[in-house]
């Protein structure tokens, strides 16, 4: 049992989270345009977590791998406090810079040692600028779901 603990420990706090985010994304009020509004894709978002959550906790538990005592906890630790920064930095600064700047650490932090050249930094720049930029303008025009735009920094090009 203690061979994969932390592994079962991880896999299930990743599916109460998202138990818990699943019934707070359903306290989101309906809204107007064609039955589905901003309610929707928090819904469907939360909805996959959970079964992609249920699913690995379910495969972990059934795994006979055992994982070695060394744990790099550094990962995780700096990818909690992004995330943390993430959330409270949204409102004040806006979403496509917040998430530019989350995506570009984020996949530095997770590169393989071989994949740390400087045309690497260029190529996880570009994609970190991109991403949220697309993710930003699909929402806005397909969705119609304005996300955070900041109050301190506005692009207003964005929209």
């Amino acid at each position: 049992m203690s061979k994969n603990l932390y592994s079962h420990m991880a896999n299930l706090i990743v599916l109460l989270a998202g138990v818990v985010l699943f019934f707070s994304a359903r306290n989101i009020r309906v809204g107007s345009l064609l039955g589905a509004g901003s309610e929707i894709v928090p819904r469907l978002m939360t909805t996959a977590w959970v079964i992609l959550g249920a699913l690995i906790f379910i495969v972990g538990l059934r795994s006979k791998e055992e994982f070695g005592k060394k744990i790099n906890m550094r990962p995780f630790l700096i990818t909690l406090a992004l995330l943390f920064m993430y959330v409270f930095m949204l409102r004040p600064i806006g979403f496509v810079p917040v998430s530019m700047a989350y995506c570009f650490i984020q996949m530095a932090l997770f590169a393989p040692a071989d994949k740390r050249t400087k045309k690497d930094y260029v190529i996880l720049g570009v994609v970190s600028v991109v991403v949220p930029i697309f993710i930003n303008f699909v929402f806005a025009r397909f969705f119609l779901i304005i996300l955070p735009q900041g109050d301190f920094i506005r692009i207003p090009f964005l929209f």
